[in-house]
């Protein structure tokens, strides 16, 4: 009996090694694909709003939805896939190298959200009173949070590495950032139910926009969240 269940036990190992290996290789191969859609998306939605803010002659609204969209649903969405394995479009570079790209695009995107956020505030005398600009004042606050932290977590200045190590800044810099491309990209998707959006796109294009949004922010959100887990288990192993 036992020489019996030796054998199911051995022959059944690398069947199960083989199961794992074979998921694991259909997950790789999935990611990659929703990876490939995902900078489609991207690219489709930056182009989109680049064509309106131009037609408007980036005007007021159109200059605040450019400035917003291509910062946080366009840049900061390829910023925070810029360390991603399965990011065709850095996965070439170096681990430093992806860190400065990441900064790069990750700076640039901040300044364009910041710079249309407060574009937006100087030019009406009511402001906050909708979910969208509630969930974009905060979005705009954690963006600059983020592009501090984000600078201090890249050179890390040796009184800061005093109190606070490099695997808790990144800890902190990675939180800090999914929380601010949430709210970013929940503060767009609002806007498509604004007198703006209403006044410029069909019914119809607007349920294809919001669903590109969505697609765009769970997809993106895979890279992240993958690196935040990580981090998370190397410090409950500490």
């Amino acid at each position: 009996m036992t020489a019996e269940t030796d054998k199911v036990t051995n022959s059944g190992a690398p069947a199960t090694s083989s199961s794992g290996k074979a998921f694991h290789s259909i997950w790789l191969q999935l990611q990659s694909l929703l990876n490939t859609i995902n900078h489609i998306l991207i690219a489709l939605v930056g182009l989109y709003f680049t064509v309106l803010g131009r037609s408007l002659n980036f005007q007021n609204t159109a200059m605040h939805a450019f400035l917003t969209v291509i910062g946080y649903h366009v840049l900061m969405a390829e910023a925070l896939m810029s360390h991603y394995p399965i990011n065709f479009v850095t996965n070439r570079f170096t681990h430093r190298t992806k860190s400065k790209i990441h900064g790069v695009i990750q700076l640039v995107g901040g300044a364009m959200a910041l710079l249309g956020s407060i574009g937006k505030i100087s030019q009406t005398e009511v402001h906050f009173t909708t979910w969208h600009g509630k969930i974009g004042l905060a979005a705009t606050f954690l963006c600059l949070v983020n592009l501090i932290g984000g600078t201090v977590t890249y050179f890390q200045p040796k009184f800061i590495r005093k109190s606070h190590p490099p695997a808790v800044l990144k800890f902190r810099h990675n939180l800090s950032g999914m929380v601010a491309f949430t709210l970013g990209m929940l503060a767009i998707l609002l806007s498509y139910r604004t007198k703006f959006t209403y006044k410029y796109m069909d019914p119809e294009f607007i349920v294809v926009l919001s669903l590109a949004t969505v697609l765009v922010y769970v997809f993106t959100m895979i890279a992240p969240m993958r690196s935040f887990l990580g981090k998370l288990k190397y410090r409950k192993q500490q």
